[in-house]
């Protein structure tokens, strides 16, 4: 049975959710929403409140500031300190390097973590990792979202039976403003909190795809100070929760089974 769905602002953060019990809380990548987990929201709401959030610049948010991977950590630090009990974060890219700062802040409310195709540090130290982020700033800066969404479209989606999904990103990101999303691109390099993972002892899942932008040897030793680190290698690529969401709740409800987490 579909269950009713909210959708409110608190504290500046807009977050649709749905389901009472077990706070599980999810957060989206750069240029995206929190329309990206419905699929989440839908499966899990039965057993769990599911909680997505439109980080700062995103979505509907509407909160001013800064506009890089702590400040928006500190919006969520806030939101996490009105909400009752414990919390498993499961973030996807920016959304996973939100939730290492969130679990640093507040690491007795965190039961757990997910994060997928994520990154403990985001350093350009190779020539393809270059390109391919100066190929990023070049299209935002001459082209503008809409030839910038069509291009990532394509990288992220390139399967001919993935029509629908290339389309619904596509109409998503372009509405994202070019001010914010730049902002929030130059910010990425240079961070890292590679060096405190160490402090955090909860489980946590490292979801690293078949096909990303960070492979699967260098998220291995970016998190390997991890107490509790447990690796997984789904097939897909970076935005596997759209591309396989069946398979995203699964490994999921597994987790959350192992951790003892209902």
């Amino acid at each position: 049975m579909r269950r009713k769905r909210k959708e409110s602002r608190v504290k500046g953060l807009y977050q649709r959710s749905a389901g009472e019990g077990p706070l599980l809380l999810f957060l989206h990548g750069l240029g995206s929403s929190s329309l990206d987990w419905q699929a989440q929201l839908e499966y899990f709401s039965p057993h769990y409140r599911a909680v997505a959030l439109d980080l700062r610049g995103h979505g509907l948010n509407v909160q001013e500031g800064a506009l890089d991977v702590p400040s928006l950590a500190d919006d969520v630090v806030r939101w996490l300190d009105d909400q009752p009990g414990q919390v498993v974060i499961v973030g996807l890219s920016l959304g996973a390097m939100v939730a290492l700062e969130v679990a640093l802040a507040r690491p007795s409310r965190v039961e757990g973590m997910m994060l997928i195709n994520g990154f403990a540090e985001f350093s350009l130290d190779n020539e393809a990792d270059r390109a391919r982020f100066a190929q990023r700033l070049k299209w935002l800066r001459w082209v503008g979202m809409w030839p910038l969404a069509w291009w990532l479209g394509r990288e992220l989606f390139p399967l001919p039976e993935q029509g629908a999904l290339r389309h619904t990103f596509r109409q998503r990101f372009r509405r994202n403003r070019k001010r914010v999303y730049r902002a929030l691109l130059e910010a990425l390099p240079g961070w890292s909190v590679r060096a405190r993972l160490s402090g955090l002892t909860m489980p946590v899942a490292l979801v690293s795809s078949t096909v990303d932008y960070l492979p699967l040897a260098s998220r291995v030793a970016q998190f390997a100070s991890l107490p509790d680190g447990r690796i997984f290698t789904p097939e897909g690529r970076h935005a596997w929760p759209a591309e396989d969401p069946a398979a995203c709740n699964q490994l999921l409800e597994r987790f959350l089974t192992d951790i003892h987490y209902y």
